[in-house]
């Protein structure tokens, strides 16, 4: 198994991308723990791990606060032991461009998306310093944050920060053993902040070289290679997943 004997910690894992990484790390060996905003989305999760034969448990936390992001890690060090791994998976959008999104709007998506990002990341390294090991931090991304997204402004410019946020990251932490990665998907199981984990399928996947939206099981295979030894001399990288979408020349042009 390729993360046995680890603990990781994913937030946003009470469905679609989220759950299939914490249910393939826990099959792989490590200590899960389940972090949603939704207890019962985060509750059972961590049942169907257990159920199959993982660990795991959840924590209910809003990772836009840093005192839930300290008590979250120090929740995790408690059951665990340790943070050997953090998947920073949680994100918002909202559909509206640029001359239609209120300032409260950009400021809940930039904090779901981003702030979180770094409330999570900076708690957890403190946490694995202090453990004396390094350890493996997997940030989601979006092909959104390479490039202009129709009606989804703040969320493609959030996704952008942490493409960049990620690689000052590994700049930083680099000293202690702890690389830090993103992953990017493109769509894969259900669209951000739809409320269930059904994809639409009204939607096609125009300009995705492949033919079709991914897997959440694909992304976590992706993941899983960030997170494990597999990956130790990859950081400050970007894994892109998305069928070939970023590898197309833009239309129009």
């Amino acid at each position: 198994m390729k993360l046995k004997d680890k603990s990781a910690i994913v937030t946003g894992a009470g469905r679609n991308i989220g759950r299939a990484i914490a249910e393939r790390f826990a099959a792989e060996g490590a200590a899960v723990t389940v972090v949603d905003l939704d207890e019962g989305r985060a509750s059972s999760v961590a049942k169907a791990i257990t159920e199959a034969g993982g660990l795991a448990m959840a924590h209910v936390a809003d990772v836009t606060s840093e005192a839930a992001v300290e008590t979250m890690v120090a929740h995790a060090r408690r059951e665990f032991g340790s943070v050997d791994i953090l998947v920073n998976n949680v994100a918002a959008t909202v559909n509206k461009n640029i001359l239609e999104t209120t300032l409260d709007e950009w400021e809940f998506v930039h904090a779901v998306t981003l702030r979180s990002v770094f409330l999570c990341t900076k708690a957890v390294a403190r946490a694995m310093i202090e453990g004396g090991h390094g350890g493996a931090i997997v940030n989601i991304a979006s092909t959104s944050g390479h490039r202009g997204a129709k009606s989804k402004f703040a969320y493609a410019v959030a996704k952008a920060g942490v493409l960049n946020l990620t690689r000052a990251a590994a700049v930083d932490l680099a000293a202690y053993g702890i690389r830090v990665n993103t992953l990017t998907p493109t769509q894969s199981g259900s669209p951000v902040g739809l409320a269930d984990d059904v994809p639409d399928r009204g939607m096609r996947p125009n300009g995705i070289p492949m033919g079709r939206f991914g897997l959440p099981a694909e992304q976590a295979s992706a993941a899983l290679f960030l997170a494990s030894d597999e990956a130790s001399f990859v950081t400050g990288a970007d894994l892109v997943a998305d069928g070939g979408l970023l590898a197309v020349f833009p239309r129009g042009f």
